[in-house]
């Protein structure tokens, strides 16, 4: 293999490593900031232990269970998608397709599966048919979006 094949691999997989964690970049940003809350507060509790005059094997064992208490008392990712998300994407709807959202037959979807790492974002929520909803369940790449 040649320098410049080899280059281009690393490219290659560098762009689909890319488009990966894009895809996951709500779910990924919401886990890192949740650890680096529970890190900061771990360390600034050794921090504190340690100086009032604990051991540090003591100030070390009280940090870590601040550190895991904080981290799970912190909200879970949730599927609620927000009034004002909500409010725009079905004017959005209504605009293009010129005609009324009405609840017992359109629903709101994840483009991107929530499932999958898709978030509550504007641009990842849409209006679809009930029955087209139901019958695309949680896959990528559905055909029958554009229908």
């Amino acid at each position: 293999m040649t320098l410049d094949q080899e280059r281009l691999l690393y490219i290659v997989a560098g762009l689909i490593a890319f488009g990966f964690l894009w895809r996951r970049r709500e779910a990924i940003a919401h886990a890192l900031r949740g650890t680096l809350i529970a890190l900061i507060c771990a360390a600034l509790t050794y921090l504190l232990l340690w100086k009032g005059g604990l051991s540090p094997l003591t100030a070390y064992v009280g940090a870590l269970v601040v550190g895991v208490l904080i981290r799970r008392l912190q909200p879970a990712r949730s599927r609620h998608i927000s009034a004002r998300v909500k409010r725009q994407v079905i004017a959005k709807f209504e605009k293009e397709k010129g005609e009324t959202f009405n609840r017992r037959i359109h629903e709101l979807d994840h483009v991107h599966p929530y499932s999958r790492g898709g978030g509550n974002a504007e641009d990842n929520v849409q209006v679809l048919p009930r029955k087209k909803n139901r019958s695309k369940g949680a896959k990528l790449g559905w055909r029958g979006m554009d229908e």
